[in-house]
């Protein structure tokens, strides 16, 4: 019956020794205020196409990349940017899959869909749908915008959906 009480003991005493006293069990008051703010920049900006909530959500020396490559230096070539993907993609979306942050970074896996219905970037429309699936590294600056932004995604199947092929090499 000791052994009982003993074990009893133990067995209360084992979940309260490891509560995190103090600590938060869920995103802090800046992740959250942060993830808001990177929602409004997908859901806002990009998918309703606004231009006033991408200088709301992006810091003014804001840059971009795409698979390494610099596609903007500032908001204004941000804007220019966006606008070649409403031109080429008027009905375009991204849906975020998955979203984690830690500290001012966050990360995110997305999808990209759209029917090339206009010039892209001063390629003729396809008239092709696409679905592109990606990858996002997200830093936020001290007041909460959007300071960087790192985009991966399959550029070959992005070109290729839209009715492009690879011819062979040459070989002499």
């Amino acid at each position: 019956m000791k052994a009982l009480g003993l074990l009893f003991s133990f067995l209360i005493t084992i979940p309260l020794s490891c509560k995190d006293n103090g600590g938060t069990h869920g995103p802090t008051a800046q992740e959250q205020q942060l993830t808001a703010n990177f929602k409004n920049f997908i859901e806002i900006a990009w998918n309703e196409k606004s231009m006033d909530t991408l200088k709301s959500t992006i810091a003014n020396n804001y840059t971009c990349n795409h698979n390494g490559i610099r596609i903007a230096n500032n908001q204004s070539e941000m804007q220019a940017f966006m606008t070649l993907y409403f031109t080429g993609f008027p009905d375009a979306k991204i849906i975020t899959e998955t979203i984690t942050i830690k500290d001012r970074q966050l990360f995110t896996q997305w999808t990209f869909t759209g029917t090339n219905t206009g010039t892209f970037s001063e390629i003729p429309a396809t008239g092709k749908k696409i679905k592109i699936n990606g990858y996002a590294t997200i830093l936020f600056n001290n007041q909460g915008k959007i300071a960087q932004e790192d985009i991966y995604y399959n550029e070959l199947e992005f070109l290729q959906q839209l009715g492009y092929t690879l011819n062979q090499p040459i070989l002499e």
